[in-house]
Order: C-alpha cells, then sequence, then structure tokens
C-alpha cells in the first residue's frame, strides 16, 4: 500500500503552487507547469485539502516571503528523505539570506566536496524550492542557470529579494 499525501495549492506571484505533505512533514512544492511537477506521486496517493497542521504554518511561511520579508525557517519539518549529501547541500541552502547568492562553486568549496557539478546535482534536486532557496544558486561568474521552474522563474525570485545575478546570453 502506497503513503497517502495532502495538498493545498497556494497562488503565488510566479504561478500556482502544490504544496505536498504527510501527516508529520512537507514533502514537496512544484509549480503546475514544472516538468516533474509532483514527481513520484500519483493522483491516487494525494488528496486536495483545505487546511492542514503541516501545511497552513507553510502557507504562512510563503505569505511572509511574498510580502517581502525573510520568514524564519529553521523550523520547517521538512521530509527526511535524499541522500547524506543531497543533505548537506539542501542545509547549506536554508543558510543563504534572503537577498543573497552563492555559487555552485562557492558551495562545494565551502562543503569541502570536489565537484560543482555534483552539488549542482543535490542543488537541483531539492524538493522544496522557495523555502529551501536553490533560486539563490548561482553559476561561475553570478551567472543565472538551472532552474526546475524555468529561468524567467527564477529571475524573478531574485529580482523579488533584490539580489545580483547576470543574464544568461543567449550566445556566448
Amino acid at each position: 500500500m502506497s503513503k497517502k499525501y495532502v495538498k493545498m495549492l497556494y497562488s503565488s506571484p510566479i504561478g500556482i503552487l502544490s504544496l505536498v505533505a504527510d501527516n508529520h512533514y512537507l514533502f514537496g512544492i512544484w509549480v503546475e507547469e514544472e516538468s516533474d511537477f509532483e514527481r513520484e506521486l500519483s493522483e491516487n496517493d494525494v488528496r486536495v485539502v483545505e487546511s492542514h497542521p503541516v501545511l497552513n504554518p507553510i502557507i504562512s511561511h510563503l505569505d511572509t516571503y511574498f510580502k517581502g520579508q525573510d520568514p524564519d525557517l529553521s523550523e520547517l519539518p521538512l521530509a527526511p528523505i535524499g541522500s547524506n549529501f543531497e543533505k548537506r547541500v539542501w542545509n547549506y541552502l536554508r543558510g543563504i539570506p534572503f537577498g543573497m547568492t552563492v555559487t555552485y562553486g562557492q558551495i562545494a568549496k565551502d562543503l569541502q566536496v570536489a565537484s560543482a557539478q555534483a552539488v549542482g546535482g543535490a542543488v537541483g534536486r531539492n524538493p522544496w524550492s522557495i523555502l529551501v532557496p536553490c533560486h539563490r544558486v548561482l553559476g561561475a561568474g553570478g551567472r543565472l542557470t538551472g532552474y526546475a521552474w524555468g529561468l524567467e522563474k527564477k529571475a524573478w525570485l531574485l529580482k523579488y529579494e533584490g539580489a545580483a545575478f547576470k543574464e544568461k546570453k543567449e550566445k556566448e
């Protein structure tokens, strides 16, 4: 028997977000048109609810964020998923302040990891976008690079926070 989850939809400036949790943890946040929308979940596993003890505070955090404030995310009930390496990277992401950015290379250096590409893979598998701010990670030289929700959404979030970054050029 598969695990059951609940979902609430959140209307944000970048689109409708799907917030999914079980009875204890936030499992993921997705934008409806995202390519890996609700990955690893089937429609039979998820039921839409109007209110939920795990998701109500998540909505409050998102409301705070979209009012231009940096919510305290230290007590987020994140699902215990991911490899040990991914958890290290995701924990690092949680420490990047609102309006600030770091590069994949800087994370690799700080975590004493040989490969910025490995860091990029872990950042890309972050299931809690916005609240675990993978959008604050840039390529070398502060260049805008990959984002599961699309570069336009990443650029919007960074501009919203007042973060400095370099737009990706079509041909370099």
